[in-house]
C-alpha cells in the first residue's frame, strides 16, 4: 500500500516538457512571425547608407580613416568610425546579395538573440507559453530598433553574455572555462558597436555581485548558489581585467571611447528624441515607450525574486540598469534586454505561488493554449504582410520587403542627379539632414555637407539655421557658395506648410538664382543659376508647375496659364509621365486642367 502512495506521488509531479510536438510547433510559428516582423524595407534611416559607404571606404584604402572623409566643410575633422566592424560586414553582405542580403543578416542577428534567451528562459523551467508571450512583448518593445544598423551586435553580445553569466552562476558553477569566451565576445564588441559600455557594465556589476557575496557574512549567502573561492574569484577578476584590456583593441584605443563619450555631450542632441530621457517633460509618449516602463516598473518583481533567493546579482543589476535608462530613451532597450530574462523568470515564479497546480498544469501541458497563441500569430502575419498591423493599428510607418522605401528615401530624384552627372558637374551640395548618407553611398566621389554621423554641433547648428531660415541664414547660406540643393520632405503631403516654414520658400522665391529642375511629392532639386547647369536649366526646369507655386505662389501659376502656356503644359507632361500618380501634380490638374487643355 505505501509503495503505491509513494508510485501515485511521484506520478503527480508536473512534466512540464510532455507534448513537445506542440511545443515545436509553437517555437516554429514563432519564428515564422519574427521573420516576416524583421523584413521591412529601409525607410528614412540614412545612417545605413553612411556605414555601407564607410565600408565600402575602408575596404577600397584598406584603412579606417581618423578625420572625416565625406563632407566637404568637415572634410579633415577628427572623425573616428568606432562601428567599422559592422561596416565592413554590412558592404561585404550587399555586395553578395545587396539590400535582401543586408535584411537577412538583420534578421538572422535578430533569431540569434531570441534564441538565446529562450535557451536561458527554458534553462530556468519557464513554460513555452509564458516564453513566447514575453518574446512576442519583447519583440514589439523594441521594434524602433530593429533596422539594420550596428546595435544589432551589441544585442547579440548582450544575449551572449547573459547566457555565459547565467550558465556558469546557476547552472555550472564548476565549468569556468565558458567564461573564457567572454574576452572574445569583447573584442568583437569594440569594434562595431559602442553599447559595449553598457555590456562592460553588466559584467562589471556581475564581478561586484560575486566579490560582495564573497566577502558577505555567511547569514546573507545565497544557498542555492554556491559562493566562489578564493582562486576562482582571482580567475573571474583576471577575465574581467581581460575584457577591459580587449577594449582597447581597435584602432583608436582608448582614444575611441574619449571620442564616443564626447559626442554624448553635444548640444544637438538635446534636439533628438531618441537622446531625451523617457520621463522628460519634452518626450511624446508611444507605445514603445509604455512597455519599456511596462518593464521598468515590474523590476519590483525582480527585486523581490532576488530578495526572495538572496540573489544580489539580481537586485544590483536592476538597480544599476534602470538607472542606466532612465537617462535617453535610447539606452531603454539595454535595459529591457538585459533584463528581459530575469523579469520573466521572476513573473514565472511569482505564478507558481499564486496559480493552483491544476491551473498550471493546464496553462503549461494542455495543447490549447499553445494552439490560440499558435493562431493568434498566424494570423498576425496577414497585416504584417500588407502592412496594416504598422499603418492602422499601431499608427507606426513601416513597409514590409526588401530594399528602399521609395516614399521616404528620394531614390527618384538621385536617379536623376546620376542620370544628368549633377553630382560632377557641381561640387557643394547643400543637402537635407536626411539624405547626407544617400549621397556619400550613391557618389562615392562627391561630399556632403552634413549627415546623421553628428559630427559636431557647429555644423548642425549651422545646418539648421539654413534650413529654418533663422537669422542671418541668408548670408550663411551665399558664404558656403553650395551649387545644387537637396532637399527631403516625406511629409510633404500631410504638412504643406513645411515649404513656407523652410528653405524651400526662400529658393522657390529666388527663381533668378536657383532653378528647380527635379520635384515629387517628398524631395526638390535646385541647381544654382550657372553656365555649368545652363544645358540642365533649358533642359529641365520648373518654371510654374511647382509645389510651393500650387501651394502659396498661386498668381505664378496663373501667370503660366496666360503667358506661358506651351512651357507650363511642357511641365506638366513631363511630370505626369514621371510621376503619373503623384498626389500634387494630380491635384494641380484637378483644378487647372480644364484651363490649361
Amino acid at each position: 500500500m505505501a509503495k503505491e502512495k509513494k508510485k501515485s506521488a511521484k506520478q503527480e509531479v508536473v512534466n512540464y516538457d510532455e507534448k513537445p510536438l506542440f511545443n515545436y510547433g509553437l517555437l516554429a510559428v514563432f519564428f515564422i512571425f519574427l521573420i516576416f516582423f524583421t523584413t521591412f524595407k529601409i525607410t528614412g534611416d540614412d545612417d545605413v547608407f553612411w556605414h555601407l559607404a564607410t565600408g565600402r571606404y575602408i575596404i577600397e584604402t584598406g584603412s579606417v580613416p581618423a578625420t572625416d572623409v565625406f563632407g566637404f566643410i568637415t572634410q579633415g575633422q577628427k572623425w573616428m568610425p568606432f562601428e567599422w566592424g559592422w561596416d565592413i560586414l554590412t558592404y561585404s553582405v550587399y555586395n553578395i546579395a545587396g539590400y535582401i542580403g543586408l535584411s537577412i543578416l538583420r534578421t538572422l542577428l535578430l533569431i540569434i538573440v531570441f534564441s538565446v534567451f529562450l535557451l536561458i528562459l527554458r534553462k530556468f523551467k519557464v513554460n513555452y507559453n509564458l516564453v513566447i508571450l514575453a518574446l512576442i512583448t519583447l519583440l514589439f518593445s523594441i521594434i524602433d530598433r530593429l533596422t539594420p544598423r550596428p546595435h544589432l551586435m551589441s544585442y547579440v553580445f548582450f544575449a551572449l553574455t547573459l547566457y555565459i553569466l547565467i550558465q556558469y552562476r546557476y547552472f555550472k558553477r564548476d565549468n569556468y572555462k565558458i567564461l573564457f569566451f567572454l574576452p572574445l565576445i569583447f573584442l568583437f564588441w569594440a569594434n562595431t558597436h559602442m553599447g559595449i559600455i553598457a555590456g562592460i557594465l553588466l559584467l562589471g556589476v556581475y564581478v561586484s555581485s560575486e566579490l560582495i557575496s564573497y566577502f558577505s557574512s555567511n547569514s546573507s549567502k545565497n544557498t542555492e548558489i554556491r559562493n566562489l573561492n578564493k582562486p576562482e574569484i582571482v580567475r573571474l577578476l583576471m577575465i574581467f581585467i581581460a575584457c577591459l584590456l580587449v577594449m582597447l583593441i581597435n584602432p583608436n584605443g582608448i582614444a575611441t571611447y574619449i571620442y564616443a563619450y564626447d559626442h554624448t555631450k553635444m548640444k544637438m542632441l538635446e534636439t533628438v528624441n531618441e537622446w531625451v530621457s523617457p520621463f522628460s517633460e519634452k518626450y511624446t509618449d508611444s507605445f514603445v515607450s509604455y512597455l519599456y516602463k511596462g518593464f521598468l516598473f515590474s523590476g519590483i518583481l525582480v527585486l523581490y525574486y532576488a530578495f526572495k533567493k538572496k540573489d544580489l546579482f539580481l537586485g544590483l543589476l536592476y538597480i544599476v540598469f534602470a538607472v542606466y535608462s532612465v537617462r535617453a530613451m535610447r539606452f531603454t532597450v539595454d535595459y529591457i534586454l538585459v533584463m528581459f530574462c530575469f523579469t520573466i523568470i521572476s513573473i514565472d515564479y511569482l505564478s507558481g505561488k499564486v496559480n493552483s497546480r491544476k491551473l498550471k498544469k493546464y496553462f503549461s501541458i494542455n495543447p490549447v493554449p499553445k494552439l490560440i497563441i499558435s493562431a493568434a500569430l498566424i494570423l498576425l502575419i496577414f497585416p504584417v504582410k500588407d502592412d496594416s498591423l504598422y499603418l492602422k493599428f499601431l499608427k507606426y510607418y513601416r513597409v514590409t520587403g526588401f530594399g528602399i522605401n521609395s516614399d521616404f528615401i528620394p531614390t527618384q530624384m538621385f536617379s536623376f542627379i546620376k542620370e544628368n552627372k549633377i553630382n560632377e558637374i557641381g561640387e557643394r551640395p547643400f543637402n537635407h539632414f536626411g539624405t547626407g548618407g544617400f549621397l556619400i553611398w550613391n557618389f562615392p566621389a562627391s561630399k556632403n555637407f552634413i549627415d546623421s554621423r553628428n559630427l559636431n554641433d557647429s555644423i548642425f547648428f549651422e545646418y539648421n539655421t539654413i534650413i529654418g531660415k533663422k537669422p542671418g541664414f541668408e548670408k550663411k547660406f551665399k558664404d558656403y557658395n553650395f551649387d545644387y540643393v537637396i532637399y527631403l520632405a516625406p511629409d510633404l503631403i500631410r504638412m504643406p506648410e513645411e515649404m513656407e516654414q523652410t528653405i524651400i520658400s526662400y529658393l522657390s522665391k529666388n527663381s533668378n538664382d536657383w532653378k528647380l529642375v527635379f520635384w515629387d511629392d517628398k524631395s526638390f532639386l535646385w541647381v544654382k543659376n550657372l553656365p555649368k547647369f545652363k544645358d540642365l536649366i533649358d533642359k529641365y526646369e520648373y518654371k510654374y508647375m511647382t509645389p510651393y507655386n500650387y501651394a502659396y505662389n498661386k498668381p505664378v501659376l496663373e501667370k503660366g496659364i496666360n503667358e506661358d502656356l506651351p512651357t507650363l503644359k511642357k511641365e506638366i507632361d513631363r511630370k505626369m509621365a514621371e510621376d503619373p500618380n503623384g498626389i500634387v501634380i494630380s491635384s494641380a490638374m484637378k483644378i487647372y486642367g480644364n484651363r490649361i487643355k
